[in-house]
């Protein structure tokens, strides 16, 4: 089969059909700033440095794809958060000081605008430069993060769980609040020329919240900014936790493909195949906690054949990690889960 670009080669993909080979994607944000030589701030806070970190780690790791993106961070800072960098040092920032402090504050956020609040501006600057670059040949993501995941960087994660259950009322109006702020951010990637939109759903995973919790607070204000997006541009979900709800996302949402941690949780890529690898595409197969962060090139080699192995055939598959690549991941090990996908992930894939 003659060689793809990344571009036709992941839309072949997310069709279920079989491309010329498995793509590989990774959630590349930090790890930017080292590829562009300068301090996580510099690349947090400046679109230009991103772009260039994000090219770079194309051209070296030869990837199907760029995820415009920093850290979340950025997106409580849009909101009037505090974010602490290190300088000097590749750390990603964090989450210094909340604007929600109780209960009481859902009733003051409003909606904000993406184009200016925060660290938004230099992410979407970046999806510019990047498309400007690379016009139709590789595929670049956008990110609208689900709005109870955006609530917990804007609220400390207990603070929002126990506004679960005694103040839900205000709890969930700055929910639609967030809703309505997610989906400015969608559309503002869109307008930069993102060709598909990110969605950390990273909340609903059933240590964190019940099922019927995550149907009240979580499913209604995602769904508000996916059915919007459905004509607009595909969306992927990115889920963390141990016992993520895959079913009710892959059974309800309007995704293309999912992306969680499969090496790490209690639904494994085999398993995802036969319950529902025909409804969307999967993402994963790589642990980014163990064999690509610690481990040798040849276990990441091995981990990567057998992703292949479970989930390629007929498409549908993209090799990723299961969730962002540390910022001092061995370069060895990308490029060794790179160059399993070109020799194992060819189409037909071998059994």
């Amino acid at each position: 089969m003659e060689e793809m670009t990344p571009m036709e080669r992941v839309m072949k993909t997310l069709k279920h059909e079989e491309p010329d080979r498995v793509p590989v994607l990774f959630l590349a944000l930090t790890i930017g700033a080292s590829e562009a030589g300068v301090e996580v701030r510099e690349y947090a806070t400046n679109g230009k440095a991103m772009a260039t970190g994000q090219l770079n780690f194309l051209n070296k790791y030869r990837v199907d794809g760029l995820v415009a993106m920093s850290d979340v961070a950025s997106y409580a800072d849009a909101f009037g958060c505090v974010s602490k960098f290190y300088d000097g040092k590749l750390e990603t920032p964090v989450i210094a000081e909340h604007v929600v402090k109780d209960w009481r504050d859902w009733e003051k956020i409003e909606v904000i605008d993406p184009t200016k609040d925060g660290r938004i501006p230099p992410m979407l600057e970046a999806c510019r430069i990047l498309k400007d670059e690379l016009g139709d040949s590789v595929p670049v993501m956008g990110t609208a993060p689900s709005p109870i995941t955006w609530a917990t960087w804007l609220q400390d994660m207990g603070g929002v769980m126990k506004d679960v259950k005694r103040h839900p009322e205000e709890l969930k109006r700055g929910l639609m609040v967030i809703a309505e702020s997610s989906l400015e951010t969608a559309r503002a990637f869109v307008a930069a020329g993102a060709d598909a939109i990110m969605m950390n759903v990273t909340r609903c995973t059933r240590e964190i919240l019940t099922a019927e919790q995550y149907e009240e607070f979580g499913k209604p204000y995602d769904l508000h900014v996916l059915n919007a997006l459905k004509d607009v541009a595909p969306a992927m979900l990115h889920v963390c936790g141990v016992n993520p709800m895959l079913d009710i996302l892959v059974e309800s949402y309007p995704v293309v493909a999912v992306n969680w941690w499969d090496r790490g949780t209690l639904t494994s890529l085999k398993d995802a195949k036969k319950g529902f690898g025909g409804k969307v595409t999967l993402v994963g197969g790589l642990d980014q906690t163990r064999e690509l962060l610690t481990g040798t090139p040849e276990q990441v080699e091995a981990q990567a054949r057998d992703a292949i192995q479970q989930a390629a055939k007929g498409g549908g598959f993209v090799l990723s990690g299961g969730c962002e690549l540390s910022a001092i991941n061995p370069p060895e090990n990308i490029l060794a889960a790179v160059r399993a996908a070109e020799e194992y992930g060819r189409y037909p894939i071998a059994v």
